[in-house]
């Protein structure tokens, strides 16, 4: 199943360059700002040059390199479906519990004015899929992409407007 056309996602995204970085590609679509910037944020932050970068990303990490981007977000939560998740998410989807390691993609709810209408989409970062698939839309579409985990992510400035 593919995306509608009529989708205008909030977010560009943003391909990872290997196996290791989706986390920070998820990052680097939500800040609008190119990969190589957002590493650099985050070797600057304490993350090594070379992955596998997940030991280093923990919540402390990631905290400070969303703040480093105007973001925030909270701890990771479990979660089930994207029916739990806030507006917009980090989620950790295809989860493996022996290895305790997944993937990350961006979530968007997409509420409209009225609040009551929305169009839930899922921005993945993965390089090797289907060009069809890095933007997904509509319940079932998403659901096939398992949630597990995920962060909630708000922007700095809204967080002081209240």
């Amino acid at each position: 199943m593919t995306t509608p056309t009529s989708l205008q996602p909030l977010f560009k995204r943003v391909a990872q360059q290997d196996r290791h970085d989706d986390l920070l590609a998820v990052i680097a679509t939500l800040s609008s700002k190119p990969l190589d910037t957002v590493y650099q944020q985050a070797e600057t932050l304490g993350m090594p040059k070379v992955g596998p970068f997940y030991p280093w990303l923990d919540e402390t990490l990631l905290g400070k390199l969303l703040a480093a981007n105007n973001l925030k977000g909270g701890a990771w939560k479990p979660c089930t479906s994207y029916t739990e998740l806030p507006e917009i998410a980090i989620v950790m989807t295809d989860y493996h519990t022996d290895w305790e390691v997944g993937r990350c993609v961006l979530y968007h709810r997409n509420t409209g004015q009225d609040g009551k209408s929305a169009q839930p989409y899922v921005i993945d970062p993965y390089p090797h899929a289907d060009p069809k698939l890095y933007l997904r839309s509509g319940v079932g579409n998403i659901a096939k992409l398992r949630p597990a985990w995920y962060i909630g992510v708000t922007e700095l400035y809204r967080d002081a407007k209240g």
